[in-house]
């Protein structure tokens, strides 16, 4: 493979505005798709919408995100007695209480079948062991997916993937004009140039889902932020550590080719793996139960806020969880044992997302790659 010394500045120049389309697009889209979401409080409501669970609640509300979700899920079965959360600093405990029934949503009874199938009652976790906390949420995910899309929430995905095409054909041309094909060069040379494309941008997309973690425990140490501090451990330097990786593949790219096409290719996984997310929003159906959750939220947060906030201290499980404490996690009203048990959830099954599935995936696919990085047992 012979490589040009670079592309015409006129193809640069092209693709640069053919992103900026692309861009546009997915701009307009986003506005487009969340104006329709308006914020409709007028009418308390005292009740959560019916057949609405405190997972459909969260991912409803953080617009597709499961995180939230399955820490409202397994508040919900131990505010029913199906299930005991223990606490010690930040090593957590699960203990089932009573077989699922057919009057919990179907998620959370895949939560204790899955939990605790053919195993003991007792499971515990923490930031170094949570193999089967990660495979329960797994297939927890798939199972909400399955109830909240398409009928609550739209990925738009046909609108993502003419955003993907477009973004790819305005960068053929660069691409092609770098790399020159003899008779002699065997299809594997033009292999190897595409395949520090996949590694810079996987890593890239790795880390995107990894800083917003670290970040967020970052700021706890600043003196506005009234959340409890959260410690930094080894794990907080996986993103620095993607980061480099992620750069140095580009930098390969670049001796490769040139820096000017390593910064193009950066500009197009990026654009597509952030507009990947920002393009899910609520169907007709989805807004209206999303109008009812924030007139619910309005009456948890006037009446019950303040209470929780100073009964439920950080660091010790609440000795009774109430009827809508799950709600009131689910809807972002608790700030502290709630949210800090939240908070140690997300950096978990964050972390396992962006390292640790069992199957890859293509780099500008759904969550664009799975690094094969297990938890230590």
């Amino acid at each position: 493979m012979q490589l040009a010394s670079d592309a015409p500045a006129f193809l640069y120049a092209q693709a640069w505005v053919g992103l900026g389309i692309v861009l546009a697009y997915y701009v307009v889209l986003s506005v487009i798709f969340r104006a329709r979401t308006r914020r409709s409080i007028g009418v308390t409501q005292y009740d959560p919408p019916n057949g609405i669970s405190p997972a459909v609640a969260a991912n409803l509300t953080e617009n597709g995100l499961y995180e939230r979700a399955f820490a409202a899920a397994l508040i919900s079965l131990a505010s029913k007695g199906f299930l005991e959360i223990g606490q010690d600093e930040y090593r957590f405990s699960l203990k089932k209480l009573r077989e699922p029934n057919g009057a919990l949503p179907p998620e959370e009874s895949l939560i204790l079948e899955s939990l605790f199938a053919g195993r003991p009652d007792a499971y515990a976790f923490d930031s170094i062991e949570y193999t089967r906390l990660c495979e329960t949420y797994m297939e927890f995910k798939d199972v909400l997916e399955s109830i909240v899309e398409p009928e609550l929430i739209s990925e738009h995905l046909p609108f993502w993937w003419v955003g993907v095409a477009c973004s790819l054909m305005a960068t053929i041309p660069v691409a092609g004009s770098l790399v020159e094909l003899e008779n002699d060069v065997s299809w594997a040379s033009v292999a190897y140039f595409g395949i520090w494309i996949l590694l810079g941008g996987s890593c890239l997309v790795a880390a995107l889902h990894v800083w917003p973690v670290t970040i967020h425990k970052l700021t706890s140490y600043f003196p506005w932020d009234d959340r409890p501090t959260r410690p930094l451990d080894l794990k907080d330097l996986i993103p620095v550590f993607l980061s480099g990786s992620a750069l140095a593949g580009f930098v390969f790219l670049a001796v490769l080719s040139s820096t000017k096409f390593a910064l193009l290719v950066s500009a197009l996984v990026i654009l597509n793996a952030i507009s990947r997310h920002a393009l899910e929003a609520p169907t007709r159906a989805g807004r209206k139960v999303l109008a009812d959750l924030q007139n619910f939220r309005e009456f948890l947060s006037r009446t019950d806020s303040d209470r929780l906030n100073r009964e439920n201290q950080p660091g010790q499980t609440p000795v009774t969880l109430e009827k809508y404490s799950a709600y009131a996690v689910a809807l972002d009203v608790e700030d502290a044992w709630g949210e800090e048990f939240v908070e140690n959830l997300v950096e978990l099954l964050q972390w396992d997302q962006a390292y640790s599935r069992r199957q890859s995936k293509s780099a500008l696919g759904n969550d664009i790659i799975e690094l094969k990085i297990r938890p230590r047992k």
